[in-house]
Parts: C-alpha cells; structure tokens; sequence
C-alpha cells in the first residue's frame, strides 16, 4: 500500500465478537465446514481469518486456500409442485466468497482509498441491540405478503409495532456506552429523543421527509424512459407464502454450501428452471406492493439500476437542478457533457463502483459479521438443538443469546409454523457468500442517492416535478402512473394505478423520495433475511462520504465559474462542497468536518 496517496488512513474499531469469542458464533463462515450444530470449526474460521486480514503465515491474502465447507446429499424441503418430483444435485457445490479482495484496492484518485473510511463496531452477536434487529427480520418474514397500503390497518402489522417498540426499547436501554449498540436518529427513527416506532414508520429509517407518503418511493413506482424505450416498473414477483432455510436439514446445508438443494447460490438461486413454483404464473406481474415484491427486486437489481432510473426519471422530468449549479444562470449555455445528463449517468455509475470497494473492505478485512440466517441458527441451537438426520435432537448449546427474544411475536409465529427458531428466508439459497457489516446495496444506496440529492433541488415538493411519461399517455396498457403520486399495492399490469391520497402527500419532497428510496432498497434486503437493521444504516452513512469525497475531487476539475454542490445528509446536516473543500452544519458535524479535512 506504500504507492497509496492516503493523508490519513482510518482507525478500525470491529467489535469484540471474534476477539473474545472462541467458537467465532458472532462472524460470518458460510462456505466453511462446519459440525453436525452449524458451528464453523475453530481451526478453519482461523485461518479464514487471518487470509482475509493478509497474514496467514503460509497462505497470506490467498482467499482460494480459505476451508471449504462440504456438499452434502440431500433433497429440497420446500414445497414443490404436484408435477415435479424433488430435485437432488449430489452433492451441491461449494459456493464461491463473493470478491473478497476487492476491499484491498488502491485509491483511484478519483474516489477515497478503501483504508481512508471505516465504519463504528457492529452490534455484538450476544447484544439486546443484535437480538432486536433479528426480531424485527423474523416479523418482517411474518409480514413479507401484507400489501404495503394495508399497514395503517392490518392487525399484525400493529402487533409488529407495539412488540418492536418493546425490543428496540430494550436495546435502548441496554446499550450503554457501546458504541456497536443501536441508536435513535442514526439506526431508528427518532422524534424528539424519543424512538418514533408507528404503522406508518415501521421498517423505514428515519431518514429526512422519509415518513411523508407511502412506505414505497415514487422512484419505484414511476413508469421511465430509458431513451427511446419505455420501462414500466413491474416484475413478475415470488410466489406468495414460499419461505426458505426453515428446516435444519436445508439450513446446515446452505451453511455448508452456500447453494440451494438445486445446486444453485445466491446469484442464480430461486430459478425459474429449476423450479417455475418459485413464482407467481408467468402472466402475471406487478409494481411493488408487499416485502416479498420489494426483496424479489433486490435480489436481481443491477446494484445500482434504482438510482441510474431515478437519474432517468429526474432528467425527463425536467426537475430543477441544485442551487449551486451555474446553469440555472446561463442564458447562452446549456448543461450536457458538463454538469448535463450524460454526467450525471455517468458519475451514478462511477459513485456506485467506488462504494463496493470501499464497503468490501468492511466486509472481509475488517468487521466479518455473521448474516441474519446464521444468528437464526444459534438460535435453534441454544432453545431446540440441532436435528440429526433422524430428525432427533443431537446437540444443544447455549449460546448466551437473551431469553426474552424467543417470546417475542414474530419469534413465536415462525416457531409455531414451522417447528423451528430458524429465520424463514425469501430466497432459496439465503444470504449471498459475503459477512453482513457493512451492506453493498445500501452503500451504493447512500452513494448514489447522496449523487442525486446534490445533483438535484431536494427541496422541491413531489407533486410539482411529475409530468407524463413521453409515449405512455395515453397507455395502451392503462396502467401508467400519469402525473400523479401513487399508492403501492396489488396492480397488475393492465391495471389502473390507483392514486396517494394521504394528508402528507403535499409534504413529499424530492429529497424525502431519495432517501426513501435508498431506505427502500437497503431494507430491502432485510426484507429477504440477509441483512441487519444496523447493516443498512450505517452503511448508507459511509455510502454518503464516499459520495462527498468524490464530489469535492470533482468540482475541481469543472471549469464552470462558482459551481458548488448542496444537500441535506442522512443525519440531517447541511453539506456544502466548493472546489476549496466540504463544510458540515448542524448536529454532530465536527467528527464529518474532520473526517473531510483528514482526506480532501
């Protein structure tokens, strides 16, 4: 790293579960072999460890020497249809470490050098804070079908609400000084110090004008043009009440393998080909309306393609640029290559980019946090057991994980459907083969959005930026959005989509919508039970420096005279970026400012 041009290199702080844990339950080793319990072998998490810190003291960084767990024969548990027989690969691969030396690339000028950021500690494996985010996973499995326009009344979204208002005040209270606990304003919506936890809040993040509206930003919603081509925002979703991982049998195997009882891992799990029950009947498809819908869209983005369509739909649109760009003033100049639509496109993509390299250091050679499935795992172990081949309980271990979080609703639920304390899962093969602190899609998230929320007035109210969508107006298939803000919900194509008429429809704003978004996508992912709360919280602040680092780069190589860049951070500052550097106002903005200073 020596020909690295850091001025300041971070100082990490991982938290003490691997450390001060000798059986490593806190850290991520799927893929790695483990016991008949799902716990990895002690001597193989070592050496995983010591590759991805590049000190092994035969292997180095080599992440190829890493232990690979064993494939093991045995058929699918999930439902499957009446005309297909189950189907058996023996045994299924070992799934491949998702690009763990990405985190050990070198600054590119342009954006930070991945060892310029660092993230605070994760939440410990054995914290009240860990056991309140894996209660809200469990109760968002429970709701994963519950259209998102029926929260306000539905009876167990309002068990979900009181129960997690319950375990997120524990969490609260028992977080102390540790800095890897959950806070209110920076993991849980806040109002007035107090935790802000309603139907309407519920599995958001209390980000800036992100309670205003449906739980479902319009940039999801909202028919694009991509050129020429007209996108229409639905998707043919996953099949109603088809969850995964929830037998002990398929759950030690994914541990194991990373692949699904079709052979297949994350990246081509849930296939079609394998199996066409995974989805609802090809003819039919839908805009987003429930967790499932919104966890089946991130599971197949393209990382950074919600924003890349926002881009799209802000430019068509015409909305109003930020202040500080010079083009709201020339009269003789119009924006393109330079501070026009193809820059834009291009630096959302670029943005995008940097954040994984930097995110991916966090990953793999610094915090190694284990997913939501596995916590589910000890869980399983420390109240049930894990279950022989015989379908006997075979070893029990108590883990140290706190007695209250197995009587909580959506815990409950899920033991009582399925006889096991194992965290029900949206996708076939479960979380992807990388740890879960930080987050790569809520990076790129804040990343991205942060782009935008500069590029763009955040200020200017929803309502007044919607125009029709260029060749969808009239629609041939009377499903367009039209100029109108719309709800979530059961629409199918070909049907009309049905307008928002809540009270706070007049308080939406370009900014809310962004950072509802970017909430969208990252919780999202928690959606489908491969991420923490935490995971998606903090990850979006450190998308958001990354952002900053590269605007402030940038502006200096524009020769457009007083260009500056504005926008309203995810901890409600205001950040201003000149081409002499980045000023942070507001609460909490001396550690930004200095982080800034440190690098620019």
């Amino acid at each position: 790293m020596a020909e690295s041009p850091l001025k300041a290199p971070a100082t990490d702080t991982p938290n003490a579960d691997e450390a001060t844990l000798s059986d490593f339950i806190g850290n991520f080793h799927k893929t790695l072999p483990h016991d008949q319990a799902g716990q990895v072998f002690p001597a193989d998490y070592q050496t995983f460890s010591q590759i991805a810190r590049g000190v092994h003291p035969t292997f180095g960084g080599d992440f190829d020497e890493t232990p690979r767990g064993q494939g093991t024969a045995t058929p699918s548990t999930h439902p499957t249809p009446a005309n297909q027989a189950p189907f058996l690969k023996t045994p299924p691969d070992v799934a491949r470490l998702t690009s763990p030396q990405a985190g050990r690339a070198m600054s590119d000028l342009l954006g930070p050098d991945p060892l310029q950021l660092t993230m605070p500690p994760a939440p410990g494996v054995r914290s009240d804070s860990t056991a309140a985010e894996i209660s809200e996973l469990f109760w968002m499995a429970r709701l994963r079908d519950t259209p998102f326009d029926d929260f306000n009344s539905d009876g167990v979204v309002a068990q979900a609400v009181q129960g997690l208002k319950a375990n997120f005040t524990t969490a609260l209270a028992s977080g102390g000084g540790d800095p890897g606990a959950l806070q209110l304003g920076r993991d849980l919506p806040d109002a007035g110090g107090q935790l802000n936890l309603t139907g309407k809040t519920l599995f958001r993040l209390g980000l800036k004008d992100e309670e205003f509206g449906p739980l479902v930003s319009q940039f999801m919603l909202q028919d694009l043009n991509y050129g020429a081509q007209l996108i229409r925002q639905v998707q043919i979703p996953y099949r109603k009440d088809r969850n995964y991982l929830v037998k002990f049998s398929d759950w030690l195997r994914v541990q194991n393998t990373g692949s699904d009882a079709y052979g297949q891992s994350y990246g081509t799990a849930n296939n079609f080909d394998d199996d066409p029950g995974y989805f609802e009947t090809p003819k039919k498809r839908f805009r987003i309306r429930n967790m499932r819908d919104l966890a089946r869209f991130v599971n197949r983005d393209a990382l950074h393609q919600a924003y890349f369509n926002a881009a799209l739909q802000l430019a068509g649109w015409d909305a109003d640029v930020d202040c500080g760009n010079p083009y709201r003033q020339y009269k003789r100049q119009a924006k393109f290559a330079s501070l026009g639509g193809p820059d834009l496109l291009a630096l959302v993509s670029e943005v995008a980019s940097r954040a994984l390299k930097v995110v991916w250091r966090q990953k793999w050679q610094v915090h190694r946090r284990l997913r939501p499935e596995a916590y589910g795992g000890l869980m399983q172990v420390q109240k049930i057991g894990a279950i022989g081949k015989n379908g006997k309980v075979i070893q029990q271990i108590d883990h140290g994980l706190p007695d209250w979080l197995f009587s909580t609703g959506g815990v409950a639920w899920a033991h009582e459907r399925y006889g096991t304390y194992l965290l029900p899962m949206a996708y076939s093969a479960g979380s992807p083969p990388h740890p879960a602190y930080g987050a790569g899609h809520a990076t790129v998230a804040g990343a991205c959005v942060t782009i935008l929320k500069a590029w763009f007035d955040e200020s200017k109210a929803f309502k007044d930026i919607l125009k029709p969508t260029s060749g969808a107006d009239p629609s041939p298939f009377g499903d367009n959005a039209g100029p109108q803000i719309v709800e979530p919900g059961a629409h199918a194509a070909g049907q009309p989509l049905k307008p928002y008429t809540g009270a706070d429809r007049n308080k939406m704003t370009v900014g809310g919508e962004l950072n509802k978004l970017a909430a969208n996508v990252a919780m999202g992912r928690s959606m489908g039970g491969v991420h923490f709360r935490s995971d998606n919280s903090r990850s979006l602040r450190l998308g958001e420096q990354i952002a900053t680092v590269m605007l402030a780069r940038l502006t200096r190589t524009y020769k457009e005279a007083g260009l500056t860049f504005s926008y309203t951070s995810f901890d409600r500052q205001s950040v201003k970026i000149t081409p002499a550097g980045v000023t942070v106002t507001g609460p909490n903005a001396a550690a930004l400012q200095a982080l800034y200073l440190a690098i620019l």
